[in-house]
């Protein structure tokens, strides 16, 4: 018996793949179903619409960023939490691309921007707690509102992100850049 959830899974991965390696554009039932190795029925058995296939592919971009979180060392630092979601491995490289192109078409689609803006509020509320838990600690000062600094720090990751995938996955501008987000982050932050 086929786990039905897997499978979405599986076809949503395999469109994240495609849409990362050929633009949002190329993605259609029939290319999905070549990239997943399932037929054509099947995907539209999975998913409706095209639609329905890139949102739950946006889905599991959402569940691999709170698995990373949940795998860091409890004393990872705020700098740590904003690595997770830069492209800096195959698997995020694919996840930016699809977000960042799914974010230009959100500026036309209420929906797709309703989806967006429900999703960065769930990571801007995980970055504020743990900024709330960093003052309350003292690692951090508490000067200044955690919701601010949550979202500022979710804007300075977008940025960057938006970089990186201008450069080549190994070039060494990409550690530059992270040096860079870590001085702005700890500049935001009030840290030295």
């Amino acid at each position: 018996m086929v786990d039905r959830d897997e499978r979405r899974r599986t076809i949503a991965s395999a469109l994240l793949r495609l849409a990362a390696r050929e633009g949002l554009e190329a993605v259609s039932v029939r290319s999905v179903a070549a990239e997943s190795g399932v037929s054509a029925g099947a995907v539209q058995k999975y998913f409706p619409s095209k639609e329905d296939m890139i949102l739950r592919a946006l889905e599991i971009t959402e569940e691999r960023l709170e698995r990373r979180y949940a795998a860091l060392p409890e004393d990872a630092g705020i700098v740590d939490h904003l690595h997770q979601s830069l492209p800096l491995d195959e698997e995020r490289r694919e996840e930016a691309i699809v977000v960042t192109a799914f974010t230009a078409g959100a500026a036309n689609r209420p929906d797709w921007a309703k989806f967006l803006a429900e999703g960065y509020a769930a990571i801007q509320e995980t970055t504020a707690a743990l900024l709330r838990e960093a003052q309350a600690s003292g690692l951090i000062p508490a000067d200044r509102p955690a919701d601010a600094l949550a979202a500022g720090l979710t804007a300075l990751s977008d940025g960057f992100t938006s970089r990186m995938l201008q450069l080549p996955p190994d070039s060494p501008e990409i550690d530059r850049l992270l040096d860079a987000l870590d001085v702005s982050a700890h500049a935001l932050l009030g840290l030295p």
